[in-house]
């Protein structure tokens, strides 16, 4: 539920907006406070919004939204289609009310970022027909949707680059400590996606980069213009780390191996832009 003029909502989200911002004690278009946003996302889970969410649960059939219940097919999705329920577009697993069509506003939480970025690709392409490489970047996307998904949120889609988030206070299928080991099984089924290991190789060279810690999570900016996404350190260094990495590998931070049963690969230390010490990390190939 949310404000962004961009974006039509129903009868239906637009009341629910109304009464969290009423709640919260904020005007419309305002972004909420991080304690508002987590009361917000905790609905689900006290009083009618409980209700409610178990009565979702109680529609049939799955898919379903993996926070507030809303089927996605079967008889259930004639109801919450009609109020406004649909798959987000950066996760299938959850739906756009509660991720996209939220308020302006986020809270801290454990974020595992992802960032898969492809090497040499403008080279490659330079003086080509565009359209040859928007068939190489869709077959890529197509990759990172089948590996990513259902477990991790696309982020975005920079041109070349793929963002992706892990965020277990969403996902309740998905424990905090479990992350660290689903990013790199991720990173490396990605690396084989893309045709590393395989006996013609890689339709494109693609190096990966993997951090885990606490981030700012929520719709960033306010009104018209803002997005679901994530924002702080951790996300910097997974793209610095990204930056470091050939094709073929991954390169994860120490708080990434730090969750593994046993460290991967070869320790380094880099240095990486915008760090004043070097960051302890760790190179990975298949």
């Amino acid at each position: 539920m949310g404000d962004s003029k961009s974006v039509k909502l129903t009868p239906w989200q637009r009341m629910g907006a109304r009464q969290i911002r009423r709640k919260a004690g904020r005007r419309s278009g305002e972004p909420l406070r991080p304690e508002d946003w987590e009361v917000m996302w905790r609905l689900h889970e006290h009083g009618v919004g409980r209700m409610l969410n178990r009565l979702m649960f109680a529609l049939p059939h799955g898919p379903r939204c993996g926070v507030c219940g809303a089927p996605f097919a079967g008889a259930g999705r004639l109801l919450t289609s009609a109020l406004g329920y649909r798959p987000s577009r950066k996760n299938p697993t959850v739906c756009a009310t509660c991720v996209e069509l939220a308020p302006p506003g986020g809270m801290k939480m454990s974020t595992g970022v992802l960032f898969a970025d492809l090497r040499g690709f403008t080279a490659r392409f330079e003086g080509a027909d565009p359209e040859e490489a928007s068939i190489v970047l869709r077959r890529f996307y197509r990759c990172a949707e089948d590996v990513l998904f259902p477990i991790a949120m696309i982020d975005k889609l920079i041109g070349d680059e793929v963002m992706a988030l892990y965020l277990p206070a969403l996902k309740r299928d998905l424990a905090s400590e479990e992350v660290p080991a689903v990013m790199l099984g991720h990173a490396r089924e990605l690396l084989r996606a893309v045709g590393y290991g395989s006996a013609d190789g890689p339709f494109v060279e693609m190096g990966i980069g993997l951090d885990f810690g606490e981030a700012f999570v929520g719709n960033i900016g306010q009104r018209a213009l803002f997005d679901f996404t994530a924002i702080g350190d951790v996300v910097n260094t997974a793209s610095r780390l990204q930056g470091q990495a050939a094709g073929g590998e991954i390169v994860l931070s120490a708080r990434v191996a730090g969750g593994l049963p046993e460290a991967p690969g070869t320790p380094v230390e880099l240095t990486l832009k915008g760090k004043s010490e070097p960051e302890s990390a760790y190179r990975v190939t298949l």
